[in-house]
């Protein structure tokens, strides 16, 4: 088996790209997205037959057949800030993930929620993020990283 960093796979440089969306009501203020945690994948000893890696947003991950999962894992963690009972649906992009020498592979984020209403205060409203990666049969080994775009939108 050839160890792959996936950890970086998702050590998703959480390049807080963060969008904030609001609908064209200029009574509301943007939502604050604030990133707290990256999310890592762990380490990653791979077979030749390829395999996904599931972390959920609790933080477990679970390798398929031919996959190793060798620890280093964790979830993601974000904090929304906005006016009291106000709805946010939490939407993500995928994620480009390279190594160092271009190889790269994708990887689906998933939030703890699609959504949720608001409580008053910084830091009250948290989610988490976790997500899917699949390694081909052939996928190089290395540290892979990459950011994803996490958009916090009122309904």
């Amino acid at each position: 088996m050839r160890a792959i960093s996936a950890m970086a796979a998702i050590a998703l440089s959480l390049s807080p790209l963060p969008g904030h969306m609001a609908h064209a009501d200029t009574r509301k203020q943007a939502p604050i997205v604030e990133a707290a945690t990256d999310i890592s994948f762990g380490t990653i000893a791979a077979s030749a037959a390829g395999g996904t890696i599931e972390l959920t947003p609790s933080g477990t991950v679970r390798c398929s057949a031919g996959l190793q999962c060798l620890g280093g894992e964790r979830a993601g963690l974000f904090y929304v800030t906005g006016p009291k009972d106000y709805m946010v649906g939490i939407m993500l992009a995928p994620a480009q993930l390279t190594n160092g020498r271009g190889e790269s592979m994708t990887a689906l984020p998933k939030a703890s929620q699609s959504t949720m209403v608001l409580d008053p205060g910084k830091r009250k409203n948290k989610f988490s993020v976790g997500g899917k990666l699949t390694l081909s049969a052939a996928q190089p080994e290395g540290a892979y990283t990459g950011s994803y775009e996490v958009m916090v939108e009122y309904f």
